[in-house]
């Protein structure tokens, strides 16, 4: 199943419903977003109040992510199923419910399950804006109500971590839940005032309900192991074995009964396809090292380093700038220059720029780790529409649709695994460091009184250690993005078969959120 922006037409809009729509679904597009990128500098926080390790409230993001990649493969089945009005109603509504939970609770079990109902529902809204727009505008009105959705899909990461840590820091990290509520449920109400009795026909669709639970159980599992892998031994834990086994089993499973599926949940036949084959790779991992870098930036530094909420959000806020300015170019430029160029250009410059974070000797000051950050938004810009472009060569109308939500799964999905990946990496290799600094720091220092020199020893090796394992993370993460760079010299030349360029760029606005 697909979406199609071919779906029958419906009487026009008047000129004061478009402008409202767009604004109602401009704002409950910016708020899902927005989410995404707020609660980062949130997380040692939210482990404070809620009596847990950080470790624990990493995945309430990670879950977040995995449950939003859920969103996508099912939204065309939920669309045609209950149409759109119902479908973002429904979704605003569960998304304000579990904010409410997510702003009262102080158990840790309601929290994590109110944030993955939060990633679904508010993953359900992004696909579903858009085939809104695309059925229900007429040709001439289309740029009107897609320019209106890039601009909310660019600007919450840009705005979503400063607001956040000042949020954090000023009137508390629940907050942010309290404000969406009555967002959320304004929005769900004017969308079902504006769309009462404009719905397509109601479909009975199929959904490929064996693939969808295959695919839950070995995506459930694997990011159970991977989030245990953060408290216990990985090749020590018999659960973590099963866990991984089990997911494992899933997959090929999975992607066999997917294979011959009349009626497949993701078409893993687009596989064939060279471009998207190598376009599916580089962004999975592409987005596995950058979240989990991203998730040691706010997190790690708040902990170790003693930034705080607003501090951190400052630190990666030109990056999000110069991301969204270089995005805007690349759109532009991809229309005359070869998509592949752009997305090696792209892959250097982050190699460049992680082997430039990784080259700390001490414990950063503010102003030292701020230039690097404007250096990744440059190249980040450029480096997702890029692949997008690449994986998605050839395809159209419904075939398109398809590689759109079998990306975003992968985007979504490396996204959700690399911050416990990466956090699991740092945390090792943060006690290595520090037990072969305290090694060479045993002699007593008498200059000073013992258990204050014991004290800031201690200090001292701890941020060290972190350091030195902060570095380590971008290095690897610099030869994964040089691995990227080399796998995209084998795709073919990029062919546009989509013949609306606005589609064209709000289907990649979709895989870039």
């Amino acid at each position: 199943m697909a979406f199609s922006h071919n779906a029958p037409a419906v009487s026009p809009l008047s000129t004061g419903m478009v402008l409202l729509l767009n604004l109602v679904i401009g704002i409950g597009h910016f708020l899902v977003l927005f989410n995404t990128g707020a609660y980062l500098p949130m997380i040692p926080h939210v482990a404070g109040s809620l009596g847990v390790n950080p470790d624990f409230a990493d995945w309430t993001q990670a879950d977040f992510f995995l449950a939003m990649a859920m969103a996508f493969p099912t939204s065309p089945w939920f669309l045609q199923r209950w149409g759109e009005m119902r479908v973002l109603a429904g979704a605003f509504l569960a998304f304000a419910l579990a904010s409410a939970i997510c702003a009262q609770t102080s158990h840790y079990d309601a929290f994590l399950s109110a944030r993955m109902l939060q990633g679904f529902s508010g993953g359900l809204t992004i696909p579903v804006s858009l085939q809104l727009i695309l059925r229900h505008y007429q040709a001439h009105r289309r740029n009107i109500g897609l320019g209106l959705w890039g601009v909310a899909a660019l600007t919450p990461f840009t705005l979503g971590p400063v607001i956040g840590g000042w949020i954090t820091d000023s009137i508390g990290w629940r907050w942010l839940f309290y404000l969406n509520i009555p967002i959320a449920i304004g929005v769900a109400v004017i969308i079902m005032i504006l769309l009462f009795g404009r719905e397509m026909e109601h479909r009975h669709p199929p959904l490929d309900w064996p693939g969808l639970l295959m695919l839950l159980i070995a995506l459930a599992t694997l990011e159970s192991a991977l989030n245990a892998g953060e408290v216990i031994s990985w090749w020590r834990s018999q659960t973590i074995i099963l866990l991984g086994s089990i997911s494992l089993i899933t997959l090929i499973f999975f992607g066999i009964w997917e294979w011959f599926s009349t009626h497949p949940l993701l078409d893993l036949t687009l596989l064939k396809r060279r471009n998207f084959m190598i376009g599916s790779m580089v962004l999975f991992f592409t987005a596995l090292f950058f979240q989990g870098s991203i998730a040691i930036y706010v997190v790690g530094f708040q902990l170790v380093m003693g930034y705080s909420a607003w501090m951190v959000g400052l630190l990666i806020l030109p990056m999000a700038i110069f991301s969204k300015i270089s995005f805007i170019l690349t759109q532009r430029l991809l229309n005359h220059l070869d998509a592949r160029i752009l997305a090696i250009f792209s892959l250097l410059g982050f190699a460049a720029a992680s082997f430039w974070v990784s080259s700390y000797n001490h414990p950063a000051s503010f102003s030292e780790l701020l230039w690097p950050q404007a250096f990744v938004g440059i190249f980040l810009g450029s480096l997702f529409p890029s692949i997008i472009a690449i994986a998605l060569s050839g395809l159209s109308g419904p075939a398109e649709m398809r590689g759109t939500a079998f990306l975003n799964v992968l985007r979504l999905c490396g996204q959700a695994m690399g911050i416990p990946l990466i956090a699991t990496l740092f945390d090792r290799r943060m006690i290595l460091h520090a037990h072969f600094l305290a090694e060479g720091n045993r002699p007593t220092i008498y200059t000073l009184n013992p258990s204050v020199s014991t004290i800031r020893t201690a200090h001292y090796i701890a941020h060290q250690a972190a350091m030195l394992a902060f570095n380590e993370i971008f290095y690897i993460a610099a030869w994964g993005f040089l691995l990227g760079a080399g796998l995209m010299l084998f795709s073919k030349p990029v062919v546009y078969t989509e013949p609306d360029i606005r589609v064209r760029r709000a289907i990649e606005e979709l895989v870039d959120l």
